[in-house]
């Protein structure tokens, strides 16, 4: 089998590249490394022969994008399809393995994937996804690949090597990329901050009462929603509220670890100079890294609720109350904004 060239070892592209599918011999699409907007990703485009004709999801899915571009799963940062907003990994994660749909109306058969840029100590075959599941391919002793352990071996469940038999060389490498992958995160989350804002000051605008034709028109099961509706806001905006403040002024930010890490990364780690605490500096930058990770599974939760169980149960409660006050001013041949000439104007005799 032919493994791909190492993204690690892509220099950015001067002009369009075949891109082999690994899984699928004889399938071929485009690929831009390192595009001006994207240094640390890669830009897929889609021939007119590999879209379907019909509505219909493409017959490979992420994973086999990214393990055809030379990087492992684990390196996976954010993914933008045919244009769309970019999803952050833990968002797309439970479908890397998926066809990916078909290309969205008014989209461009695109697909911008951001990448961990890390450089590998070693080649390591990476695990295909077959079905839903993964498994290593046949070792080609040609190729002088069967000698080497393959990603469940190297790497534990947040995507970050295993500890093993450090060396001190090692170390310096998985604090750098320990640090690199939180920074990537403090950027997803800095927009997930200004996401969960915008939704606060949404829900803050629907915890009203209801209006004089609302409470007219509204009967008591329509209340009693309306009242459920506000208390989920009220509580959602209280979470909402929480996880931004998580950020502004929590350990990620300048109040908490921040500043220190950055420090120590600038002053011992980048420059590689020799120093005893070398494995609790490891320590403390997987842990950071760890609660990053945390904290955006927190506001992405948070976002979500608030979108799901906020907005869009009040909307669907003040849809229905708006539905009734229609249905009760074209009973009462009452004009939207007029006056019942049937009812309230009369002709004494």
């Amino acid at each position: 089998m032919q493994y791909p060239v190492p993204f690690s070892q892509r220099l950015p592209s001067t002009e369009w590249q075949p891109l082999p599918i690994v899984r699928i011999p004889g399938l071929t699409l485009w690929a831009w490394f390192r595009p001006n907007h994207l240094p640390a990703g890669v830009l897929i485009s889609f021939p007119a022969d590999v879209v379907p004709a019909e509505p219909a999801a493409f017959p490979f899915s992420l994973a086999d994008l990214i393990v055809s571009v030379g990087a492992s799963l684990h390196q996976f940062q954010a993914v933008s399809l045919f244009g769309t907003e970019w999803q952050p990994a833990a968002v797309y994660a439970p479908f890397l393995n998926h066809p990916i749909p078909a290309v969205i109306a008014g989209g461009r058969p695109e697909v911008s994937i951001g990448l961990l840029d890390e450089a590998l100590m070693i080649p390591v075959p990476v695990a295909y996804p077959m079905d839903g599941h993964n498994y290593l391919p046949e070792a080609d002793h040609s190729s002088g690949y069967s000698d080497f352990p393959n990603d469940a071996e190297l790497y534990d469940d947040d995507g970050m090597p295993d500890d093993g038999d450090l060396t001190s060389g090692s170390m310096y490498d998985r604090i750098e990329a320990s640090w690199k992958s939180s920074l990537q995160l403090e950027r997803q989350m800095a927009g997930l901050r200004q996401k969960l804002a915008s939704t606060l000051a949404s829900l803050g605008k629907l915890d009203r009462d209801l209006g004089p034709d609302e409470r007219l028109a509204a009967e008591r099961d329509d209340r009693d929603a309306w009242q459920d509706a506000r208390r989920w806001l009220r509580d959602l905006s209280a979470k909402c509220h929480r996880e931004i403040k998580a950020f502004d002024i929590g350990m990620t930010s300048g109040a908490g670890k921040r500043n220190l890490m950055e420090q120590t990364f600038q002053q011992v780690i980048q420059p590689r100079l020799p120093c005893d605490d070398l494995e609790t500096h490891r320590r403390e930058f997987e842990t950071y890294r760890k609660d990053m990770v945390n904290l955006q599974r927190a506001m992405q939760s948070a976002q979500q609720a608030a979108t799901q169980n906020g907005t869009a149960r009040a909307q669907r409660v003040l849809n229905t109350i708006g539905r009734k006050i229609r249905e009760r001013r074209a009973k009462m041949r009452e004009p939207i904004g007029g006056v019942n000439m049937d009812k309230s104007v009369r002709r004494k005799k």
